[in-house]
């Protein structure tokens, strides 16, 4: 009888928090800024949406009636724009850069609870899910930049990017030369381009059997990687946020987190766990997994392998191309930002671009070696590890005051 109490109780905590669910905006809101929700339609008929802080409520006021450079976030896999604000007024970047005078625009993936609209198709048929990074990479970031230059009547912006955000960044630009001549300056953090020594359980057990390039992989993909998940991920998301937030279970979560993004980090802000499994897993395509699992596979940055039948179709040719790296040349070198204890950025796979890109970018290795994935979003200390740095970086580049000191977390050789 207990148990079953207990049960009926944890179900009704499902349904309570599933109902008080908040956007981005209402978040921002909340913590006395302004913020405008934008959708735009990309040419293929997806409905995004993104939100906009304009200006602060406070900083220094010169900022606020002067000319505002625009920045574009994008998040990680699984993630939304909630992402980014998980840390608080005070420590996360966007509201950093809101309060030094900067147009900040938060992107969302198709796909994810804030972008699963689409001019003709119903999300619950597979053909919404058809998509891979590649539709990420090369129709969405180039439409919200687009989309965010036209409204700011600018000719270029700074753009943030995290985990799968980095991966649609770089496909953007190598899909879309043109594109480098529209970046002020670029900050990926923890930037998945290769994947060849990529750790942890998952993408070590599952990339074999979905990103393998043999015809049974192939037929796998192809039948999980469309198939609609978003009421899955939303019963996900619910049970995770009615477990995790108890205190018999947080250890047991946040040691799934480790295992995932890092191990035995010690950085994580325990504090934004009931926050960030409010929205996440926030939905996306499973096609975007197996495009990862086909890039471990292959230790190659290439577009989406649909078997040799689907290939020929697409591309005449056999396989995938490998995504051109020497189109990524944005006029201002990029900020590359990664950590020994992440499991999706091994130092390896970075040394690998490294040698690909050389001068193209700089190097930011973090210094603390249990740094992981989850710290670049979501550590204690996030904002005086990273974000402090960043924000003096973009206030250098538009010639305003900068200190020059604040890039102070990183090992002085990365490689």
């Amino acid at each position: 009888m207990q148990t079953l109490t207990a049960f009926v109780i944890f179900l009704l905590a499902v349904v309570v928090t599933s109902a008080g669910a908040v956007d981005t905006c209402d978040r921002i809101i909340q913590h006395g800024y302004p913020c405008g929700r934008h959708n735009l339609t990309t040419s293929d008929g997806y409905r995004l949406t993104m939100f906009r802080i304009p200006h602060s409520h406070r900083g220094d006021p010169q900022h606020n009636v002067t000319d505002k450079p625009p920045v574009l976030f994008m998040h990680c896999v699984e993630c939304s724009s909630d992402i980014w604000i998980l840390v608080g007024p005070d420590s996360a970047l966007p509201f950093m850069l809101a309060d030094a005078g900067f147009d900040v625009w938060l992107g969302n993936a198709r796909g994810n609870m804030y972008s699963e609209e689409h001019v003709t198709m119903e999300r619950s048929s597979i053909a919404f899910w058809a998509f891979s990074l590649d539709e990420l990479g090369t129709i969405d970031v180039p439409a919200k930049i687009d989309y965010i230059l036209a409204k700011s009547k600018k000719k270029s912006l700074h753009f943030v990017g995290y985990s799968q955000g980095t991966t649609n960044f770089i496909a953007a630009l190598s899909n879309k030369p043109e594109y480098n001549d529209k970046i002020r300056s670029s900050h990926l953090l923890g930037p998945v381009v290769f994947l060849c020594h990529v750790g942890g359980p998952f993408p070590v057990l599952a990339s074999p059997l979905v990103g393998s390039d043999n015809p049974f992989a192939h037929m796998l993909g192809t039948l999980v990687g469309t198939v609609p998940l978003h009421e899955l991920t939303a019963l996900a998301r619910s049970v995770a946020l009615a477990l995790c937030t108890r205190p018999d279970f947080e250890e047991m979560c946040v040691g799934i987190m480790n295992i995932i993004a890092g191990w035995d980090s010690p950085y994580l802000n325990r504090s934004v766990i009931p926050e960030l499994l409010s929205t996440f897993p926030a939905g996306c395509s499973f096609r975007q997994f197996v495009h990862y699992a086909q890039n471990v596979m292959s230790c190659d940055f290439r577009y989406f392998d649909f078997g040799l039948a689907g290939n020929m179709l697409k591309y005449g040719q056999a396989k995938p191309p490998s995504y051109n790296l020497s189109n990524v040349h944005p006029e201002t070198p990029m900020e590359l930002y990664f950590a020994d204890n992440d499991n999706f950025v091994p130092a390896r796979d970075i040394y690998h671009l490294y040698k690909i890109f050389g001068k193209r970018a700089s190097w930011n290795r973090v210094k603390h070696t249990k740094y992981n994935h989850n710290d670049y979003a979501m550590a204690y200390n996030v904002k005086e590890c990273l974000y402090d740095c960043i924000l003096d970086k973009m206030q250098e580049y538009e010639r305003r005051p900068f200190k020059g000191d604040q890039c102070t977390c990183f090992k002085k050789n990365a490689f």
